[in-house]
Formats: structure tokens, C-alpha cells, sequence
């Protein structure tokens, strides 16, 4: 007969404990403020065909007359209006700090995107006059490799304001 310590974990409780820990780190977060949670970037793309009434050549050099294409492509699932909504109470931010340096197009750039929904960067972009790139690099914890300077928002760390 095996005596067990207080203190020490059978086998069963060790391997239940780190299926616990595995889906602690596996469960994607979201933050209060942000609102986006980062989505495992293959879940993210649909599949659709698209008709083609023209017709075309195939990859086999024949002629088709009324085919489809089959296209997979990204798909935003967050509503904006109720990230604004969520985030309304936020408390003002000034832009003064992320100001561009003068050469440079962009008019602020490096805001955090716990910012994005900020009431400030809302009433900033009614006018209709600015629009928003957003920057990072590739979370390969999520599946999503790109180049920086062409990020999701979903995946963004931080994000800048052009004019238009």
C-alpha cells in the first residue's frame, strides 16, 4: 500500500491540473476596454463562391461558360457600434501625446488599441475626415502571420490615424 503526503498530488490530480492550466492558456481573453478578443485566425476565414455569369479560362485552358470562383477570405465578426457603446464611458484621452512628427502623414500614430473605442477617437472619425491603420506584428499564438504594416484590427497592438 502506497501512503500519499498531505502535500503531494496523485497522478490523477497532476493530469487533471495541467488540463486546467492547458485551458487556461488555450481560452482567448478579452479585455473590458478593447472589447476584440483575438480569434484563432483559421476559424476566421469563409469560404464563398462567387458566380461568373461571363465565363473564363480555367486553370486547364478550357473555356467555361457560366462558372464559379471559390474564394476564402477573412471575416470581421465584431459589431463596432457596440464596442462605442461598451466603451462610452471611458474617460477622454488627449492625442497631443500620440502626435506624429511633422514630415510624416499620419497625424497621430502609436495609440494602443485599449484606445481604439475611445469617445475622443469616435468624434475624430464622424468628421469623415481621417481613417485608421492599424499595426503589429504576427501572433503566432492565434494562427496569423502578416507583415506589420498590414494587421487586423483583431490582431493589432496598436493603431494610427491618417488623414484621408
Amino acid at each position: 500500500m502506497i501512503m500519499i503526503k498531505e502535500n503531494e498530488m496523485t497522478i490523477e490530480q497532476m493530469i487533471e491540473n495541467e488540463r486546467f492550466l492547458d485551458e487556461q492558456q488555450n481560452e482567448f481573453t478579452t479585455d473590458a476596454v478593447t472589447g476584440i478578443m483575438p480569434r484563432n485566425y483559421d476559424d476566421t476565414l469563409v469560404t464563398r463562391e462567387i458566380p461568373n455569369n461571363y465565363g473564363y479560362y480555367n486553370e486547364a485552358g478550357e473555356y467555361v461558360e457560366n462558372g464559379t470562383f471559390t474564394i476564402t477570405h477573412y471575416q470581421y465578426a465584431h459589431n463596432p457600434m457596440e464596442l462605442y457603446r461598451m466603451n462610452e464611458n471611458q474617460e477622454p484621452i488627449r492625442l497631443d501625446d500620440y502626435q506624429a512628427p511633422y514630415f510624416e502623414q499620419a497625424h497621430y500614430k502609436g495609440i494602443p488599441m485599449e484606445l481604439r473605442f475611445n469617445p475622443t477617437i469616435r468624434t475624430l472619425m464622424r468628421t469623415g475626415n481621417y481613417r485608421i491603420r492599424y499595426r503589429g506584428g504576427s501572433k503566432p499564438q492565434y494562427g496569423y502571420r502578416r507583415s506589420q504594416y498590414n494587421t487586423l484590427a483583431e490582431y493589432a497592438d496598436t493603431f494610427a490615424i491618417y488623414p484621408k
